[in-house]
């Protein structure tokens, strides 16, 4: 009896520690004090929409040519100055948009839940044509000014004439049994498409006739249930110069030779977002809410800041000097690109933030979820 009360007691013990370490690890960190060396001026803000009463909607704004573009639900297309907020154009066209707008070649493209994509004029938001596919498209579709390309959730690519909206190549890839909500936007370039899945592969085709070039793989599933074996890649890969670098959930940091595939360095490190680069570094956002800095060359780690762990901050954006994020609270927070020391943060206009940030030309570009199109200057002290 002596003996099974000690076995009790011990697994009561080990239960507590247990528990106290999961507490630890799960403790959402508090607002960190700073020195301020900065002030962020609000420049100037619009009502441009809202996905407020649509949980499963990330409104994600375009920018090309001077112009901020962006959608909502309702079906309504907005254009406005980025140097001075004018509103250059509205236009509603009656679909029901999941909320991705993508811009370039003068089109303004956007998916829709009926598995629809959507071409507009950049000049005037006229419709110019409209084209069915295979399921719902919630990432933004992407073009060179000769294809469109829109991935769906069903692990489809489409590729359609610019013009005419008619489909030129296809691609259908193996979907998992389980994966996050949202889809990696694909990077189209005069020659090339490099598209991320939900099994975690990136795949390079032929822009012309959707041949595939290369293949790659950041993550590997493993564990023995569907939960355990998500890798998905919800954030879109990025290119910066000959190099690309995606991101997956339950997997690595990966960096790749965009010609040929072939692998540069892996870091492992889970992420929900796509990563930035800047300044020779790339920067990723982990599910945890820690900020880390990568030497983009070899891989090697330049800082981590885990002032904000758990606070589900969104994915990073390189603005200036600084690497900016936004948390589930509605902060922004902003940190030395040089060596991830804590500089500022505020709240920006607007509640809640689902959207990427752009940034051009000096400033920060932030849209709410309830619609509010704001941007961002910052003011050295």
């Amino acid at each position: 009896m002596r003996y099974l009360v000690l076995l009790a007691l011990f697994a009561l013990l080990g239960a507590c520690s247990s528990n106290k370490d999961k507490d630890e690890e799960e403790r959402v960190a508090k607002l960190p004090d700073y020195d301020k060396t900065i002030d962020i001026d609000r420049v100037w803000s619009r009502n441009a929409g809202s996905d407020k009463n649509r949980k499963y909607v990330e409104i994600v704004p375009a920018f090309a040519d001077g112009v901020i573009y962006t959608a909502d639900v309702k079906g309504r297309v907005f254009a406005f100055s980025a140097d001075t907020g004018d509103r250059q154009w509205k236009v509603d066209t009656k679909f029901v948009f999941a909320g991705a707008v993508g811009a370039g070649n003068g089109l303004v493209l956007a998916g829709t839940s009926n598995g629809e994509v959507v071409a507009l004029s950049a000049e005037t938001g006229e419709l110019l044509w409209s084209k069915e596919i295979s399921s719902e498209v919630v990432a933004p579709p992407a073009t060179n000014g000769s294809i469109v390309v829109a991935q769906t959730i069903d692990a489809k690519v489409f590729a359609l004439d610019a013009k005419t909206g008619e489909v030129k190549w296809s691609y259908d890839h193996t979907a998992p049994v389980l994966s996050l909500r949202g889809t990696a936007a694909p990077i189209v370039t005069s020659t090339q498409v490099i598209c991320a899945f939900d099994n975690g592969q990136v795949v390079s085709f032929s822009a012309s006739d959707g041949s595939r070039t290369w293949e790659a793989r950041a993550a590997q599933p493993k564990g023995k249930t569907d939960l355990e074996r998500i890798v998905d890649i919800d954030g879109s890969p990025v290119v910066s110069g000959g190099f690309v670098y995606v991101s997956s959930y339950q997997g690595n940091l990966l960096a790749l030779y965009r010609s040929q595939g072939k692998e540069i360095w892996r870091k492992a490190e889970s992420s929900f977002y796509s990563p930035a680069v800047g300044i020779g570094r790339v920067f990723i956002s982990t599910d945890r809410s820690r900020v880390v800095a990568f030497n983009s060359a070899n891989g090697d780690v330049a800082w981590t800041n885990e002032q904000l762990l758990n606070r589900e901050i969104s994915a990073p954006i390189v603005f200036g000097d600084y690497v900016a994020v936004i948390d589930s609270d509605d902060y922004l927070h902003m940190f030395n690109v040089e060596d991830g020391s804590y500089v500022h943060r505020f709240k920006p206009k607007g509640d809640g933030f689902k959207a990427p940030m752009l940034y051009d030309n000096g400033r920060l570009f932030i849209l709410s979820d309830d619609g509010k199109l704001s941007a961002y200057e910052v003011e050295e002290d």
